[in-house]
């Protein structure tokens, strides 16, 4: 899930108390963190010695497991809550067969979409790479159509890759852009500008974005044209 813990604590002041979060348990049952990469996924709590709610309000982790480090008296699942945060999308695609296993795979499908819709497409809610990556987006974005009404969702980050965009038609790897120029304008990532919104005009018969994306298409379009001469086989910048 992607979301957050609540919880109430109380112990002597001073006391710390961590969080670590993570999305599997390693062979001794212990929370594996080591997929995560950089991210630490975990939350401090310095107690005052009161009693004490804790609530983030901007941040999220993506995990399936807790691990609770120093905390004080018993401990019981009941302590906590695990609340589901993701951007407000209407279901409109539902899909069941025979097959449990299938049927469990489509209910994977539709978590992480969720898990992966909080105001960007992301790639991953939990490692150090939860970011909006364009090449994500792009191939994902006609089985979110099925899924969910996304239409808004994308046509607002579509306006933000159109403010992202280079001069020279060369596209951000992420959006918001939060990388180097290095990263970016690469095929397949940067493609989500043509593909995204054409997508989006096909998925709901929505010209409006066409037009507003036009100069942004046109650019990578041009961009990639200027990267190379074979016309099946065209280069963009080293990703």
């Amino acid at each position: 899930m992607t979301g957050y813990v609540e919880f109430y604590s109380q112990a002597p002041e001073g006391t710390v108390i961590e969080l670590r979060h993570g999305e599997i348990l390693d062979h001794n049952g212990n929370v594996y963190l080591e997929n995560l990469r950089t991210a630490q996924q975990r939350i401090y709590l310095i107690s005052n010695s009161r009693r004490v709610y804790y609530k983030p309000h901007f941040s999220f982790q993506g995990f399936r497991y807790i691990q609770v480090i120093g905390w004080h008296g018993e401990l019981t699942p009941s302590d906590f809550t695990a609340i589901v945060v993701h951007s407000d999308l209407k279901r409109t695609g539902h899909f069941r067969c025979s097959n449990s296993k299938i049927n469990q795979l489509y209910q994977n499908i539709i978590w992480g979409q969720r898990g992966n819709f909080l105001d960007v497409p992301t790639d991953c809610p939990q490692r150090d790479e939860r970011l909006g990556w364009t090449g994500d987006a792009q191939m994902f974005i006609k089985t979110a159509t099925y899924n969910f009404q996304v239409e808004r969702f994308f046509t607002k980050w579509l306006h933000d890759l159109r403010v992202e965009q280079y001069e020279n038609g060369g596209v951000p790897a992420v959006i918001p852009d939060v990388l180097d120029e290095s990263s970016s304008s690469s095929a397949a990532w940067g493609d989500a500008a043509v593909i995204c919104p054409w997508q989006i005009y096909l998925s709901y018969g929505n010209t409006e974005i066409l037009r507003e994306q036009y100069e942004s298409m046109k650019k990578w379009v041009l961009y990639i044209k200027s990267q190379g001469q074979d016309p099946y086989l065209m280069t963009a910048e080293q990703f």
